[in-house]
């Protein structure tokens, strides 16, 4: 049992696609974009510390309620875009528009 060998010349060449090496190479494999495992790893590894550095400014920043008249800022942990207080006037002001009485809507609520 022999090894087989490639016919690399059915791919056609290519420019890296690692922008501070851009060098011409014919890949061995139909959807090769590096031309070699260095600059696969250099572009990978700058790829996973953009997202990594975009991910910790956003948990950081401060994240505030949705509702235009609403300045409340959201915990961490409140996966929503909106407060509370915000989403409890929204389901009051839904049941409203449904027939139900406001007054007793709200004494309950509370």
């Amino acid at each position: 049992m022999g090894t087989r060998k490639r016919n690399t010349s059915l791919f056609k060449e290519r420019e890296c696609s690692n922008p501070e090496c851009s060098k011409k190479f014919i890949p061995k494999t139909y959807n090769g974009v590096y031309c070699s495992v260095e600059c696969r790893k250099f572009a990978t590894n700058k790829k996973l510390l953009e997202k990594y550095y975009i991910n910790k400014e956003n948990k950081t920043k401060k994240r505030i309620c949705a509702t235009p008249s609403c300045s409340t800022v959201l915990s961490r942990y409140n996966k929503e875009k909106i407060c509370e207080q915000c989403k409890t006037e929204r389901y009051i002001a839904r049941l409203v528009s449904w027939g139900w009485d406001e007054k007793k809507l709200r004494e309950e609520m509370q």
